[in-house]
């Protein structure tokens, strides 16, 4: 038996975390490319970097309910696997614009969904905040074992 809400509240929790904080990411490439007139490339990194901020506290505590577990392991999984995140994502964008002559917006787009369902989700599921399963219960298993005895 699990800790935590069942896997179906977790992905949707995971999901509105994403969406909110890829709304920061997004409001930050956009803010940067066109108000400061960094190039879209850097700007698609330093979005990365600032959504993933908002990003971990929201899982940990609300989306996958692991605010029990410490957080220092927790958030070096979480670097490891946001570093790879960002690489995609910066990838991702600068391919598709350049190769697939979309506005670097609508690659964001393109690549965020699909890096948050084959990436992030399952990393952030399964490595970074993975679900405590409790054992079996030895005060349980000796109760079953004293009363098979006595039969």
């Amino acid at each position: 038996m699990g800790f935590g809400p069942p896997p179906r509240h977790v992905f949707l929790r995971s999901l509105l975390t994403s969406l909110f904080t890829t709304a920061l990411d997004f409001g930050t490439l956009i803010g940067l490319t066109e108000l400061a007139h960094v190039n879209y490339v850097l700007a698609t990194w330093l979005g990365t970097v600032v959504g993933s901020l908002a990003n971990f506290t929201i899982n940990k505590v609300w989306a996958f309910s692991a605010g029990h577990a410490p957080t220092g392991p927790a958030f070096g999984r979480f670097l490891v696997v946001q570093a790879g995140s960002s690489g995609w994502h910066t990838l991702g964008v600068w391919l598709i614009t350049r190769f697939g002559r979309l506005p670097y917006p609508a690659s964001k787009g393109i690549v965020a969904a699909a890096v948050y369902l084959v990436w992030n989700y399952p990393l952030n599921r399964w490595f970074v905040f993975p679900q405590r399963t409790s054992a079996p219960s030895r005060a349980v298993s000796s109760e079953a074992t004293t009363s098979a005895v006595r039969e």
